[in-house]
């Protein structure tokens, strides 16, 4: 970057007068690392510290409080997303959302930390400011792109979340078992009542999602630039 960016406003450490033991680097890697080993419930104050083999008020110290804690690691998370090079607007978000996405699907519970959360360090702020700059060669206006891009994230996050979840969640097994027992229900419904919803029966608990979201995207930014 040009200069030096101003602090984020997410959480501050703690007034103290001597530096805590551990980095605010390594705190981040270490929810990360409990991220990927447990999920997103694991993420403590406590279970990082223990992770650390420091105190707790030590992380606390560094990141103020657990929100505080996960707009880092939401950074973090973002630092992984490489840039697009220079070309059409449309190629440049396609490029865009299949990173983030492929960010989200290395890392266990990445999504959930994304929703409803606006990036505010360097890493997700370069992610948010080339989508605006696609947006704005895309011939939209300063509002409609600041709109466009949340519609844009929010199709990519929302997606990636969907993908964690079972589309059945009393069904026992992993996606793609679930998935094909919800197709074999849908298809012996009476044909009469839902016509559709059974002839629609394999595409509809199809296991391949990136079909299905390379529809969805091609269709958000061809409607982009009408």
């Amino acid at each position: 970057m040009s200069q030096a960016l101003p602090p984020p406003i997410w959480s501050h450490r703690t007034r103290a007068t001597a530096r805590a033991p551990v980095s605010e680097e390594a705190i981040v890697q270490a929810a990360l690392d409990l991220l990927d080993d447990e999920g997103l419930d694991a993420i403590t104050m406590r279970q990082v510290a223990e992770r650390l083999g420091v105190s707790a008020p030590t992380v606390y110290w560094h990141v103020g409080n657990k929100d505080g804690l996960l707009d880092r690691l939401y950074d973090r998370l973002c630092s992984e997303v490489p840039q697009p090079s220079p070309g059409p607007w449309q190629d440049r978000l396609r490029f865009l959302a299949n990173a983030i996405r492929s960010v989200f699907a290395a890392h266990r519970d990445a999504a959930r930390i994304a929703v409803g959360r606006f990036p505010l360090g360097p890493n997700g702020l370069r992610a948010t400011e080339t989508a605006l700059a696609a947006l704005a060669d895309a011939g939209l206006s300063d509002e409609d792109a600041a709109h466009a891009a949340y519609l844009f994230f929010g199709y990519v996050t929302s997606f990636s979340y969907q993908e964690t979840i079972s589309p059945a969640p009393a069904l026992a097994g992993d996606r793609a078992d679930a998935l094909q027992r919800v197709g074999q229900y849908l298809s012996t419904l009476p044909s009469g009542d839902f016509p559709h919803v059974t002839r629609c029966a394999a595409p509809l608990s199809r296991p391949g999602l990136d079909r299905r979201f390379a529809f969805g995207l091609d269709r958000l930014i061809r409607g982009l630039s009408t």
